[in-house]
């Protein structure tokens, strides 16, 4: 006959199996989490890989665009420029929108402290936008030899305190977020010998060189460019006098007009299953073969 086992034996063997259970369960549990952990990891960094194609995909389009554009005159009605560049992909999507940076105020003309009339051009700019002029005296200084003192980080931005002289970049002034939401579809950092295409200025930038003139008429001036773009700075000149008279006409350097660019920037979004991705890529035109080149790229993610 077997001898039965005392109830406080049975009852340590029990407690130790279960403890052995849990533990074995934790385990268990700690091999998943980190497999878990794991997938989610190698997801993200797959649909990283992903969005950075897809803008990718869109930056060949803008290059593709540029390359093909005809012509020696740039305007709002050519392909680059279309605003309903989106496309759906397999399970995201890419969008962008391109812009002539010689429509702009290009900032690098500050560096040039002789240039008084640019600098009276730029202060106008300023108060017509609701900047501060503080921030305007901040960008000037940045630009100027010496550079500025204390310059201010813009959150999430890259600015930095210049040595002084033409920026390379937008990002480098220190300028601050919501002034940077007002100038940024007015201004560009683009070499200073850059030249106004006026097929694309704004009405706002060109009345900052033509204070005199009445704003409606510029208005005027730059509507008749959709059906009829300026095909030489002759042209336009022609035009300008027949909307302001030849006095005021006269206060514009034609030197530095243009019916052309080379500078362009493509804003581009992709989205992958939630996730957003965004790239500012600058591009300079250049003759063909060599084609648009990139002269530079910030992605945020």
């Amino acid at each position: 006959m077997r001898p039965r086992t005392p109830k406080t034996t049975r009852g340590f063997v029990l407690v130790n199996a279960l403890v052995l259970v849990a533990a074995l369960s934790a385990v268990a549990l700690a091999l998943l989490a980190r497999a878990e952990g794991g997938r989610v990891r190698m997801l993200a960094a797959g649909q990283a890989v992903q969005l950075e194609l897809y803008l990718d995909a869109y930056e060949a389009l803008a290059r593709s665009l540029l390359d093909n554009d005809p012509g020696a005159v740039d305007h709002a009605g050519e392909s680059w420029a279309r605003k309903d560049n989106a496309l759906t992909l397999d399970r995201g999507q890419v969008a962008g929108q391109m812009r002539d940076l010689q429509g702009q105020f290009n900032l690098n003309w500050l560096a040039n402290t002789q240039d008084e009339a640019t600098y009276a051009a730029f202060e106008r700019l300023i108060v017509r936008l609701g900047v501060a002029p503080r921030v305007g005296q901040q960008i000037i200084a940045s630009l100027n030899p010496g550079g500025a003192d204390g310059a201010v980080q813009r959150a999430g931005g890259v600015a930095e305190d210049l040595p002084g002289g033409a920026a390379l970049m937008l990002d480098q002034l220190a300028i601050p977020d919501k002034a940077l939401i007002r100038l940024h579809p007015y201004v560009a950092v683009i070499p200073g010998d850059s030249q106004l295409n006026v097929n694309t200025i704004s009405a706002v930038v060109l009345a900052s060189f033509l204070p005199r003139a009445n704003l409606g008429a510029l208005d005027a001036l730059l509507h008749s460019r959709k059906t009829e773009p300026f095909t030489s700075v002759e042209d336009f000149t022609d035009r300008l006098v027949d909307a302001v008279g030849a006095e005021l006409a006269e206060e514009l350097n034609q030197d530095r007009l243009s019916v052309g660019s080379i500078w362009f920037e493509a804003a581009i979004t992709a989205g992958l299953e939630g996730r957003v991705a965004a790239r500012r890529v600058v591009l300079q035109r250049l003759p063909l073969p060599a084609g648009a080149q990139v002269a530079y790229r910030l992605d945020t993610w």
